[in-house]
């Protein structure tokens, strides 16, 4: 790769986020495709993503890491719960783990890209080194792991919870799944409930993964009043367990010798880099500009749902520390992608995909890359994210100019966001409200409209 002489500085960002009650997944073991047979635990694994990693990525820079210094001995030296480990329940389900060694071997090596910058932000925030074992526990170190409670990323955010946390979501774009941002909005979480709980990181555990209301009454209805509370408390199975687990792995990192046997060897080196951005970009002409490995950047960024949707200014992108400058150098030397503009289209019954790309003036290939299709089949009821060109923007906000202090249309919508709306055949006011959670007076306001203006098919509106 290209060597530059410019140095570019590479600022990071902290995070704000609300505190939020995190809930509860069951996330134990990470094979997504497994067996009736199997045993009880690997049957507990419920993701429904493939695995993030694959042999694409850099091996000179993931691999051969025997004669270097490992990020396992680095851990060794930053635990804080150690007192725990020889918890009879931490214990039990360290003998479950040991049992798993091609589990504890597959698990770490998905972790590799991740979890220095990961450990890197704990430290930097003076917390417990266990805590960058947790999404081990929560998601297996996918970014994109998604439970079938509709948790997802590696930190397991439900859907619900997103907003609360500060992570936002918009058609190009999910925060579940920005390692980054995901990770600063778990920790900040996790500072909360420690300082809740009276500086109890166990107790702050458990209300990460039960919420803190079942860990306030669990407490309320014991006796014990001492600083290993938490094993006397009465929780969920699943609860019970996930503090246990997530020590026993500590337990077995901090063992040389298990560590050394079991663990997928990772180099103690920063293998990302975060590029905080000075513009909205288009990630495909950034990889095409810079000459980039176009599935490596994917994979660092999995809440980038595709490529050709521009990414705003402010988004910490992740690439790896070797191309950072010159990953920089062409960011500065790009233009401003412009805003995009989406569409909001309910299927009816009957209609095709190749129907609704021609009413919208676009194409098959592009409703498919926006809506993550994988083929042609659509279903009535559900929605579709439409691209609509930049021109359609302006035509809808000279038709439907809102009154003053009222929401205006933004491009690139978040979920919370007011969307363009065409109008089909036989459809009103009436039907639009309710297909869509709203009121017919809430239209009348954003649209600057009243009952004695109809509504004509192919018309455009908003609707939130």
């Amino acid at each position: 790769m290209k060597e530059h002489k410019n140095s570019l500085a590479i600022v990071l960002l902290t995070f704000s986020v609300v505190a939020c009650t995190h809930s509860p997944t069951n996330t134990e073991f990470d094979n997504p495709a497994v067996s009736e047979n199997a045993d009880a635990l690997v049957q507990k694994a419920d993701f429904i993503s493939p695995p993030l990693l694959s042999d694409t990525l850099d091996n000179n820079v993931l691999a051969n890491t025997r004669n270097h210094h490992l990020i396992w001995q680095h851990f060794e030296n930053k635990f804080a719960l150690t007192n725990s480990y020889d918890h009879p329940h931490v214990v039990q389900q360290k003998d479950k783990f040991l049992d798993k060694s091609k589990y504890l071997e597959r698990v770490t090596k998905r972790s590799e890209p991740f979890i220095h910058f990961v450990l890197s932000e704990i430290e930097n925030r003076n917390m417990p080194a266990e805590l960058a074992i947790l999404p081990i526990v929560e998601s297996g170190y996918y970014p994109r792991a998604r439970s079938r409670a509709r948790a997802e990323g590696l930190w397991q955010i439900m859907p619900y919870t997103a907003k609360d946390l500060g992570l936002k979501r918009s058609v190009g774009y999910d925060g579940r799944h920005d390692v980054y941002a995901s990770t600063s909005a778990a920790l900040d979480y996790l500072e909360q409930m420690y300082s809740k709980f009276d500086e109890d990181w166990l107790l702050a555990l458990a209300a990460y993964n039960a919420g803190p209301q079942r860990v306030i009454n669990a407490l309320k209805k014991t006796n014990a009043h001492n600083s290993d509370v938490y094993w006397d408390l009465k929780l969920p199975r699943e609860t019970r367990e996930y503090v246990p687990k997530i020590l026993a792995l500590c337990a077995i990192i901090k063992d040389k010798e298990l560590s050394s046997t079991l663990l997928h060897p990772i180099e103690d080196t920063a293998y990302l880099e975060s590029i905080k951005l000075s513009k909205r970009i288009s990630p495909a002409k950034l990889i095409q500009a810079a000459n980039a490995n176009e599935t490596e950047i994917k994979l660092l960024n999995p809440a980038i749902r595709n490529l050709s949707t521009p990414i705003a200014a402010g988004y910490h992108l992740l690439v790896p520390k070797r191309d950072a400058e010159l990953l920089a150098l062409a960011i500065d030397n790009m233009q401003e992608a412009p805003q995009p503009t989406w569409a909001n289209h309910r299927i009816n019954r009957g209609e095709s995909l190749s129907g609704i790309a021609r009413r919208y003036g676009t194409t098959i290939g592009a409703l498919r890359e926006a809506n993550n299709m994988q083929n042609n089949k659509i279903v009535a009821g559900r929605n579709l994210v439409i691209p609509l060109r930049q021109t359609s923007h302006k035509q809808i906000a000279a038709q439907a100019t809102p009154k003053p202090n009222r929401t205006h249309v933004k491009p690139g919508r978040t979920v919370d966001e007011p969307y363009i709306y065409v109008v089909a055949m036989g459809d009103s006011f009436w039907k639009i409200a309710n297909r869509n959670n709203t009121t017919v007076k809430r239209l009348f306001e954003i649209n600057g409209r009243s009952a004695d203006k109809p509504l004509q098919p192919g018309e455009t509106i908003l609707v939130d």
